[in-house]
């Protein structure tokens, strides 16, 4: 049988089949050259959106225009739940970091469906929440003095998160550099000198804690 869209869906895909036979119908396909606006900050909320191919940057913009990267979302990711909880306007801007292919639901058409199962909102809660968690780390690791301090902080979060001793970055070194407030090159080099100083063991975008121990003792 082939896959169905929702399949992939984190909100969707561990709901009974009658739920997702209602999400199929409402899917509307929309594609995004590189760079395009998907949403924008402080602008109506509008639906669920998730992410068929490519990747979508989520980011939020200071009242001062600067830009503070949130995340680089993959396919088989969801944005845009909030506005199913009653969020009427938008507090990040969303944009296609590649070209890419993404599932939209209108939120007035999703949130029929809510009402009339509302098992599915525990799913869009819990997408919210780790959205949250998600929000907090970026501020907090940006409240850090030290670029070294941001780096440790964001590398013992991964390793919580992945539960192993060899963790995957989360994006591109850039990406994860401006999700840090750093400079690309300055995260680099943060990640060389915990490299030197024998505490992690770097593999292009892997990277090993040489011993987890060392983390209660900085």
């Amino acid at each position: 049988m082939k896959d169905k869209p929702t399949d992939n869906c984190p909100i969707c895909s561990t709901q009974e089949e009658k739920i997702t036979e209602q999400i199929i119908p409402l899917l509307q396909l929309k594609k995004f050259p590189k760079g395009a606006l998907i949403f924008e900050q402080e602008y109506s909320s509008s639906g669920l959106y998730l992410i068929r191919k490519g990747s979508v940057k989520i980011f939020k913009l200071s009242p001062a225009g600067k830009e503070m990267l949130i995340e680089i979302l993959g396919p088989q990711k969801t944005f845009g739940e909030a506005g199913l909880l009653g969020q009427d306007k938008n507090t990040e801007t969303a944009m296609s970091a590649e070209e890419s292919e993404v599932f939209f639901i209108p939120k007035s058409e999703l949130q029929n469906v809510l009402n009339k199962n509302p098992q599915l909102y525990q799913s869009v809660v819990q997408a919210l929440i780790r959205w949250m968690d998600k929000l907090h780390m970026v501020i907090e690791n940006i409240s850090l003095s030290s670029a070294r301090d941001r780096v440790w902080t964001y590398l013992c979060r991964l390793q919580q998160e992945q539960n192993r001793p060899i963790i995957q970055l989360g994006g591109k070194k850039h990406e994860v550099a401006l999700m840090l407030g750093l400079r690309p090159e300055t995260f680099s080099r943060t990640l060389a000198e915990l490299e030197a100083e024998g505490l992690i063991k770097m593999n292009h975008k892997q990277i090993q804690f040489i011993d987890a121990t060392e983390k209660h003792n900085l």
